[in-house]
C-alpha cells in the first residue's frame, strides 16, 4: 500500500471535524516553531529592538490569517459540504472543554504578563538578564499554547470520547 493510498484510506476513515482540527493543530503548531525558533536565533540587539518585535508580530499574523484562509480554503473542497453543518450536541461538548482549558492557558499568560511588567517597571526581571519586553513574549506565547491546546484537546477528547469526565 502506498502513501496516496494510505492517505486516502485515512481521509475515509477519519469525521471532518478531526481533519480540520488537526490542519488547525498542524498550521499552528508550525506558527509556534516559527516564532521559537526566529526568538532562539535572535541577536542580543533583535531582542531588545521593538522594530524587530512588531516584524516578527507582523509574520507570525500574516503567517497565521494566509495559512488558515488556505487550509479552510483547500478543506471546502474536499468536504462534501460538511462545512456548512451546524455542529451536534458532542461537537459543541467538545469545542467548549477545549475553549475551557484554552481560556485557563491564556488566563495565566496574561496574569503572568501583568506580574512581570510591574517587576520590570520596577527595574527588576528579565530585562536585567537581557531579555528585553518579556510581557510581549509572555502574551504571544502564552496565546499559541492556548491555540495548541485548545486544537490539542479537541482532538483527544473527539478520539476517546471523554467528554463528561
Amino acid at each position: 500500500m502506498n502513501n496516496a493510498t494510505k492517505l486516502q484510506q485515512w481521509l475515509q476513515e477519519t469525521s471532518f471535524r478531526e481533519i480540520t482540527l488537526s490542519v488547525d493543530l498542524l498550521v499552528t503548531g508550525y506558527i509556534s516553531y516559527f516564532y521559537a525558533s526566529s526568538l532562539m536565533n535572535a541577536s542580543m540587539e533583535d531582542l531588545a529592538s521593538i522594530q524587530w518585535i512588531s516584524g516578527i508580530f507582523l509574520e507570525i499574523i500574516i503567517y497565521s490569517v494566509v495559512l488558515m484562509v488556505v487550509s479552510y480554503i483547500a478543506l471546502a473542497f474536499i468536504s462534501d459540504d460538511e462545512l456548512s453543518q451546524p455542529m451536534d450536541v458532542r461537537e459543541k461538548q467538545i469545542n467548549l472543554i477545549g475553549y475551557k482549558y484554552s481560556a485557563i492557558i491564556l488566563n495565566v499568560g496574561v496574569i503572568f504578563a501583568m506580574v512581570q511588567y510591574s517587576i520590570e517597571a520596577n527595574g527588576l526581571g528579565f530585562s536585567k538578564e537581557g531579555i528585553e519586553h518579556a510581557p510581549l513574549h509572555i502574551l504571544m506565547a502564552s496565546f499559541l499554547l492556548a491555540e495548541l491546546a485548545f486544537y490539542g484537546i479537541q482532538l483527544y477528547k473527539g478520539r476517546t470520547g471523554e467528554i463528561y469526565e
